[in-house]
């Protein structure tokens, strides 16, 4: 079977190895980049320690083209420099990970003339984010689809699900870090409830504890999108909030939604999973 190569975003979509005569041979994901957040006080030994943070970290692919003539090689080189150099940034996906996708920027495309009608590319992409992730998030989430990938390994797979409509459900985290809205992961949890007295969800895995102090109708949907709370997609509201979020650690979490008079409550998790 051919592999294969696509690059995307909102505004395209092209599949590299679509190309007659172009083969995607293989990759190399590099090294990741780690930025100790370290404090030295004098008098003392060693450093304070910090959060530590991720760089970008370099996904290299290797191609070969076999033109007709010197010509076609040449329009060929022209053809590829003019997709893979964009003003916005894109993702790459291709078929030795089926399940993940990168986040880019094309930094060089190296080739190599072996002879007069073929070469061999060296593609270099920046995956800024520092990570790579799920090429689904999990609004799309099904086992028997075959696009995940379980780096954190599957516990109990008649038991992930990311819509629940009871008060206590575990949520999987499939990614080989913590989901955190604070390093721009992508979490939407969307919420509906009869709770006239407001609600609270918690983590009992990480300890997050998310409080809404309003009441809600289950017509309205509380929208938590990473760090901020919005009714009805519309209306900020973060003032009536405890002002804290929710973290999914990798594998099972443990949530619980609990508030005086709650009668009927609906939600959904939708995240990427990530890897490092």
């Amino acid at each position: 079977m051919k592999k294969e190569v696509r690059l995307f975003n909102d505004n395209f979509d092209i599949k590299l190895t679509d190309t007659p005569n172009l083969l995607f041979l293989d990759h190399i994901e590099e090294d990741v980049e780690v930025n100790a957040n370290t404090t030295e006080i004098n008098g003392t030994d060693g450093v304070l320690m910090g959060p530590t943070t991720f760089g970008p970290f370099n996904l290299v692919l290797n191609f070969s083209f076999k033109g007709l003539d010197t010509k076609d090689l040449k329009l060929y080189k022209e053809k590829i420099r003019n997709i893979l150099y964009q003003r916005e940034t894109y993702y790459v996906w291709h078929s030795d990970a089926p399940g993940k996708k990168y986040a880019v920027y094309c930094d060089s495309n190296d080739n190599d003339d072996l002879t007069n009608s073929f070469a061999t590319f060296e593609v270099t992409f920046v995956v800024f984010k520092g990570y790579s992730e799920s090429l689904k998030d999990t609004s799309q989430f099904s086992l028997s689809s075959g696009d995940w990938q379980f780096e954190a390994g599957l516990i109990d797979k008649d038991d992930v699900h990311y819509t629940h409509d009871h008060w206590a459900f575990r949520i999987f985290n499939g990614s080989t870090d913590t989901i955190n809205p604070v390093m721009r992961h992508n979490l939407i949890i969307k919420i509906h409830s009869e709770a006239p007295n407001g609600l609270k969800i918690t983590n009992k895995t990480t300890g997050d504890v998310f409080e809404y102090k309003e009441s809600l109708n289950y017509a309205n949907e509380l929208t938590i999108n990473g760090v901020h709370p919005f009714l009805d997609n519309k209306q900020r509201v973060g003032k009536y909030t405890n002002f804290e979020w929710i973290t999914l650690a990798p594998g099972y979490n443990q949530i619980v939604i609990s508030g005086e008079a709650v009668s009927k409550i609906q939600t959904e998790w939708i995240f990427n999973f990530i890897y490092r």
